[in-house]
């Protein structure tokens, strides 16, 4: 069905360089309502035609995205979506159809459907499509897919991914900074390096603040799943004592259940996930990580475009897809980014489009922490400060990053351990 994109702009200050048919080129370093009731292992497909405009290239382009869950999450999907129709409004040459709820081990039915239907390329958005997308890739040798989140590629499929563990950390900071009870949770969705890196992260942030603070984890086996995502994050509150929850799981439950508790006087607090959620806890919303994917998606279709594709793997992090990336001053850090906008703060400077950024930071955190998550956030721009930096040990106590060493990007890839202060065990294959 064809409909009219309206999506805002981006700011003055363009993430891409250069411009070709319409569309800017540059170089990468490295969403409101309820939740949608599409059941599981449902799959709709749209197709969304961007409308011609004058001077428009002849030659098009069609981009297929396969989706693991509905684009109302309000999460992980929304956001990629939100991205695929920001790229739709900025490229006048591109045609996009999307299938969502796709079941992991059944991605190879959307995919080859799509192509068979004109797709030039095929973004597979979640982990468990890796494998699906490298055989679809031998099947269409004439074909671009780009996998997120995965590590495998070949001569025509490539990986991306907007990397948290960074913000993660800093959502530790805020954490560690409120608890009363010296007791956090974590809702996580399945035992991937994914989100073990995130996990630890979180806990590191909270333990620079508060060294005696412990973390519980309870798995979900699902990424998306507001029912289970509920009981978990009571059970974390009711029986481990945990007053902040973090979560790796593609809806806004665990932060409604932190504000359902405050409503009753209780101080829990919990964070944003993928897109600025404050307004499903205003009391109990401390921050959270935000993606603007629609940058990571002009950029690689634009390549795709303009014939210079490469099967390279993408990993966004703090500072990447901005126009400045040294260090700034506190007061005039883009942390906190404008969600939905792709703008900085008004008293800002406006040339800054952050791939990754926090949301906004409540101001129940005390200003001393406030001003150290702003800081921790600006050295990682320039890579003066890292979370995974030596000495770090793991939940048994053995060394698994010496003092002064940082952990290497396969050593993050393939992190399967928890760091000191975690309660919880990860669950073994069997």
């Amino acid at each position: 069905m064809a409909e009219k994109e309206t999506e805002q702009k981006v700011s003055r200050r363009q993430f891409i360089a250069g411009t070709i048919g319409g569309l800017a080129i540059g170089a990468v370093a490295g969403y409101a309502g309820g939740i949608s009731t599409a059941p599981a292992g449902v799959t709709r497909e749209v197709t969304t035609t961007a409308t011609a405009t004058v001077g428009a290239p002849a030659r098009r382009i069609k981009a297929g995205f396969i989706y693991v869950g509905p684009v109302g999450d309000f999460g992980w999907t929304y956001g990629h979506d939100r991205g695929r129709k920001y790229a739709l409004q900025r490229a006048p040459w591109l045609d996009t159809v999307y299938a969502e709820s796709v079941p992991e081990a059944e991605a190879a039915g959307p995919i080859d459907k799509m192509i068979a239907e004109g797709a030039d390329i095929v973004f597979t958005t979640s982990f468990g499509f890796m494998d699906p997308t490298i055989a679809a890739g031998e099947r269409h040798p004439d074909k671009t897919l780009m996998h997120c989140s995965g590590y495998k590629r070949s001569r025509n499929v490539g990986t991306y991914f907007a990397e948290f563990y960074q913000l993660y950390y800093l959502n530790g900071l805020a954490a560690g900074a409120v608890s009363k009870t010296g007791k956090i949770g974590y809702v996580a969705a399945h035992p991937i390096p994914e989100v073990v890196r995130h996990i630890n992260a979180f806990v590191l942030g909270a333990r620079e603040v508060n060294p005696r603070i412990e973390c519980s984890v309870v798995w979900l086996f699902s990424w998306f799943d507001p029912g289970k995502t509920r009981d978990a994050a009571v059970s974390l509150i009711e029986s481990q004592n945990a007053d902040v929850l973090a979560y790796t799981e593609d809806s806004p439950t665990t932060l409604q259940v932190a504000q359902e508790y405050q409503d009753k006087g209780r101080p829990v607090w919990s964070f944003s996930h993928y897109s600025d959620m404050t307004n499903y806890g205003p009391k109990a919303h401390l921050t959270g990580q935000v993606v603007e994917w629609g940058l990571l998606y002009e950029y690689i279709l634009s390549k795709l475009y303009a014939g210079t594709w490469k099967p390279e793997d993408l990993w966004a992090r703090v500072g990447d897809g901005i126009g400045y990336k040294w260090k700034l001053p506190e007061a005039k850090s883009t942390a906190e980014a404008v969600e939905g906008s792709f703008e900085t703060l008004p008293e800002q400077t406006d040339f800054y489009d952050n791939v990754v950024h926090l949301a906004p930071l409540n101001p129940t955190i005390p200003n001393q922490y406030r001003a150290l998550i702003v800081r921790r956030y600006e050295e990682m721009k320039e890579m003066l400060f890292e979370p995974f930096t030596g000495p770090i040990k793991d939940q048994d106590g053995n060394m698994r990053i010496e003092t002064g060493q940082r952990a290497t990007r396969d050593d993050l890839w393939g992190m399967n351990w928890f760091v000191e202060g975690i309660t919880t065990r990860i669950p073994q294959p069997g």
